[in-house]
């Protein structure tokens, strides 16, 4: 498909999920092949979280830099101010995220080194205030990151579905499914984690407060002078940042070769590789104890239990096995190519990630 000028402009809306007459089809096979998985998955985190509650053990040093690195937090690392060797430090300025309780994320900075001796923690702040607790710190960057830097993979998805759809773009119709009827769930029924309603018994409360979200969601002042191609020199090119640097190549070739309108590569790229990426790293340390709530002092057996089940639950792909919309599971064309290039870079990445946001 050839780009032309009629083509709508795609938009930063998280919030942009009403059912409208155009994209009434995609709720209707959402409720059909992904809303039954969610309770199914919820008896399944309930379950395997009350097993966790046995294994789980507080973060470490490790675990802290691991996350950073591995999740799109990676993209606001820098070097040390004084470029020391194997010192970086992650900051975070003009924050909009509330916490219930009142609480308000407004600034944090970390430092660390990583060396052949392991990585450590050099200082972490939050408001201005030192924190040394580890499981505080971790919260911390857990909660920045899965109600700031992660939403922001979803941020385009929206006006990029409505754009597939208006222009019958036939090549992309498997990026169009889930992602409005997910964000229109997540945000707005009665029972939404992010709604402050959700019965404790169910175990998935958030403790984020839902219209900083969407505010916090379109914020990129934090990415502000971060390019990934400087992110991806930094570590390597088979860092987590370095494989987004080479997929968002791919799939800028990928689409090129497709006639795929060029406009539509970065909502793309997060749409379906970024945000794929993201969960699946995330989802691969479970085993924290740590409570979602970042100025908890302590983590009860209800409030790992809590963090367990919403892990298990939001992070961990969701999906239905006969309709995963995998890359690889579509016999198209334009996704059968970008999975050959995936493959390319990392096979495992290229198995998990989707046409779409499915979860």
């Amino acid at each position: 498909m050839r780009p032309t000028k009629t083509l709508s402009p795609v938009h930063p809306r998280l919030d942009d999920c009403e059912c409208t007459p155009s994209v009434k089809h995609l709720f209707l096979r959402h409720h059909i092949l992904q809303t039954p998985m969610f309770f199914i998955r919820w008896i399944y985190a309930a379950l395997y979280s009350l097993y966790l509650l046995f294994v789980l053990r507080a973060p470490t040093d490790r675990d802290i830099v691991d996350f950073i690195e591995n999740t799109t937090m990676a993209m606001l690392i820098r070097p040390a101010a004084d470029d020391k060797p194997g010192e970086y430090k992650v900051t975070v300025n003009d924050c909009k995220l509330r916490a219930s309780g009142g609480y308000k994320l407004k600034n944090m900075s970390l430092g660390y080194n990583k060396g052949q001796s392991g990585a450590y923690i050099l200082y972490f702040t939050r408001n201005g205030v030192e924190v040394s607790n580890r499981s505080q710190i971790f919260s911390t960057i857990y909660f920045y990151h899965i109600f700031s830097m992660h939403p922001k993979s979803h941020l385009f998805s929206n006006s990029l579905v409505r754009h597939i759809v208006d222009n019958d773009i036939k090549a992309l119709k498997e990026s169009s499914y889930t992602s409005i009827p997910l964000h229109k769930e997540l945000l707005h029924p009665s029972l939404n984690p992010l709604g402050g309603n959700v019965p404790k018994y169910l175990g998935y409360g958030l403790p984020c407060i839902r219209e900083r979200l969407v505010e916090e969601s379109r914020n990129m002042s934090v990415l502000e002078g971060h390019q990934v191609v400087h992110r991806s020199n930094l570590h390597g090119k088979d860092s987590f940042v370095g494989k987004l640097f080479r997929s968002r190549l791919a799939l800028q070739g990928v689409m090129k070769r497709h006639e795929i309108d060029p406009k539509l590569l970065d909502a793309l790229f997060n749409h379906t590789i970024v945000h794929s990426a993201d969960h699946v790293n995330n989802s691969e340390r479970s085993f924290l104890r740590f409570s979602l709530h970042p100025w908890d002092k302590e983590c009860s057996l209800y409030k790992a239990f809590n963090t367990s089940v919403v892990r298990v639950l939001f992070a961990q792909p969701n999906l239905n096995p006969l309709a995963p919309n995998t890359i690889r599971s579509i016999n198209k064309p334009f996704y059968q190519d970008l999975y050959k290039e995936l493959k390319k870079i990392d096979p495992a990445w290229a198995d998990v990630v989707t046409a779409s946001v499915m979860y």
